[in-house]
């Protein structure tokens, strides 16, 4: 029954995310892009996961442009592995297994790479911090390992996103803080 439910929520949210003219995506983008610095400013992280978008998410574009800690960009090699490979200037980008830019080289990060937030993109997302992604479970698989390891998790999505509740199972981890153009929600722990 949760997986019905999760696909019922998940189409609906990404019916009204493609709502969302070209413009209101890219407004409401800079909006939220704008927010995230103010907590990257105030948490100084060493380290910085960011996905690179797909059509119709929010675009993380300048995230990649900013240089001013280590930015770190997924490599998906199939839906339970992924890696994340450090960016610089030079980085050379092609498209990955699930059609995402994904650099084509550069250092691994580890545990022991400091001070690191993960910025996750979403599908759907609820108050407490519950999040939908594709389906395909990358960002899930991924977490269940190295959750102890990021100091914080935050989602970034439009409002149209948000549902009144995820159905949350035991492996799904919920995220610190949640950032839409409207608002930043840190969100309530189970």
């Amino acid at each position: 029954m949760i997986s019905s439910d999760k696909n019922v929520l998940r189409s609906s949210a990404l019916s009204a995310r493609r709502e969302l003219s070209p413009e209101q995506r890219s407004a409401y983008s800079r909006t939220i892009c704008l927010r995230l610095h103010e907590i990257l400013a105030a948490a100084q992280p060493d380290c910085l996961l960011a996905y690179r978008p797909l059509p119709n998410e929010v675009d993380t574009t300048p995230l990649f442009q900013d240089t001013a800690t280590q930015l770190y960009a997924p490599v998906t090699h199939h839906h339970e592995h992924m890696e994340w490979r450090k960016i610089c200037r030079d980085t050379v980008w092609h498209a990955g297994v699930f059609g995402v830019d994904e650099p084509q080289e550069g250092p691994l990060w580890s545990a022991a790479s400091g001070h690191t937030i993960l910025v996750c993109p979403l599908v759907a997302f609820d108050q407490r911090g519950n999040r939908l992604g594709m389906g395909k479970g990358c960002f899930d698989f991924w977490l269940a390992q190295y959750r102890s390891s990021i100091d914080q998790v935050i989602g970034l999505a439009f409002s149209c996103q948000q549902v009144a509740e995820v159905p949350a199972e035991r492996h799904d981890m919920p995220m610190d803080f949640i950032i839409t153009e409207k608002e930043v929600t840190q969100c309530l722990k189970r």
